[in-house]
């Protein structure tokens, strides 16, 4: 005899496609007896099961395999909607003293539950232990090491909301000591947007090695990315490089929240916004604009997702980039990964311990003198 979860799966459809022979099947089962019959009759308990349990309750050819029965049909109606098969349940039910076997239905459908917990536990444990691959293995796709660029001091930091997330941040060590420096935001969360999230930074990656004019490879970006993900996902993404010896920070905004530079004044502190580009990456084919902003010494560049900008406390309020911004601008002096330290704290310290709804993404750069 066939093992029980074998025999469930061939009656669930020879039920629909050859009845008699599933009930001919069903026959040599009843006939054998024992605990695989048990085992198999305590399988059939899904809502979509009802065929199968109107085969059962159909099946009975005397009084003695009605009774063989009983602690499983009586299990059954506590669970069974379909009108039919509460019909040949009551049917294969009538003229029996079910007294001494409501006890043994009962024992039965404690079983199944247990059962079926426990399955439900080893599978969500299953599930726990793949997400913290996918958490391990998307760690490794931020940046492992900071790349040396003279004259900068920089850093970035990803805080997912949930294990795994869709922000992304990327720093290339690129030809002629260029850094490129790239941020950007898949929409949704969860594996869907990680898996975006890693097929938008091996595109960027291929792109940068090979491509010089930002336009063109923003362009070619959202061509790959527009081919490799459905039609509901897109992500925003920012990206520059900063060539070192002259200080000059190219870039493209892809629909991202605009960077700001900071520069010190004797007044206080300009801020610059860095927007220009074009729509996001992903949704349809599209030309992007570059541009060129010279940095100086003792500039300061802030990334952010919208995860940091829209931190919201319990009252459903949000920080804001405002916010954001002005307390940068009283970070002067500290280093980039101070700097970083004390924005993503304030975004907390607003939040006042409501629960992080989006993943949080920052990176600082400073100019050196």
């Amino acid at each position: 005899m066939k093992p029980p979860e074998i025999l469930y799966e061939e009656l669930r459809h020879l039920v629909v496609e050859d009845p008699r022979e599933a009930r001919r099947l069903f026959h040599q089962l009843l006939d054998s007896g024992g605990p695989i019959l048990d085992h198999f009759l305590g399988c059939i308990s899904a809502p979509a099961d009802g065929r199968l349990r109107q085969l059962v309750a159909n099946a009975p050819r005397n009084q003695r395999d009605r009774e063989r029965l009983v602690p499983h049909l009586i299990a059954w109606q506590e669970i069974e909607t379909d009108e039919f098969t509460q019909r040949a349940i009551a049917r294969a039910l009538d003229g029996l003293d079910t007294r001494s076997t409501a006890e043994t239905a009962l024992a039965l459908e404690v079983a199944r539950l247990t059962t079926a917990i426990g399955r439900e536990m080893a599978q969500r444990e299953r599930l726990n232990r793949e997400l913290e691959i996918a958490q391990e293995v998307q760690a490794r796709l931020f940046p492992q090491h900071l790349p040396a660029v003279a004259g900068l001091d920089y850093c970035g930091h990803c805080r997912p909301a949930r294990e795994v997330g869709g922000d992304y941040y990327d720093f290339l060590d690129l030809p002629g000591g260029r850094l490129g420096i790239a941020i950007g935001d898949v929409s949704g969360k969860g594996i869907g947007a990680a898996l975006l999230m890693a097929s938008l930074e091996a595109s960027l990656r291929a792109q940068a090695s090979v491509r010089h004019e930002l336009a063109e490879l923003m362009m070619q970006v959202n061509n790959l990315v527009y081919e490799a993900s459905s039609e509901n996902r897109y992500a925003t993404l920012f990206y520059a490089e900063y060539d070192a010896r002259s200080r000059l920070l190219s870039y493209v905004n892809a629909g991202h929240d605009a960077p700001v530079v900071l520069r010190k004044t004797v007044t206080g502190c300009d801020v610059v916004r860095l927007e220009t580009g074009g729509p996001v990456i992903g949704l349809l084919r599209q030309s992007y604009q570059q541009e060129s902003f010279p940095l100086e010494a003792g500039d300061r560049v802030v990334l952010f997702t919208d995860g940091v900008s829209e931190s919201m406390n319990a009252r459903g309020e949000e920080w804001g980039e405002d916010k954001l911004i002005q307390f940068a601008e009283t970070c002067h002096g500290l280093s980039a990964f101070e700097e970083m330290t004390q924005i993503l704290a304030a975004a907390d310290a607003f939040a006042a311990g409501t629960s992080q709804h989006d993943d949080m993404t920052l990176v600082v750069l400073h100019v050196l003198s």
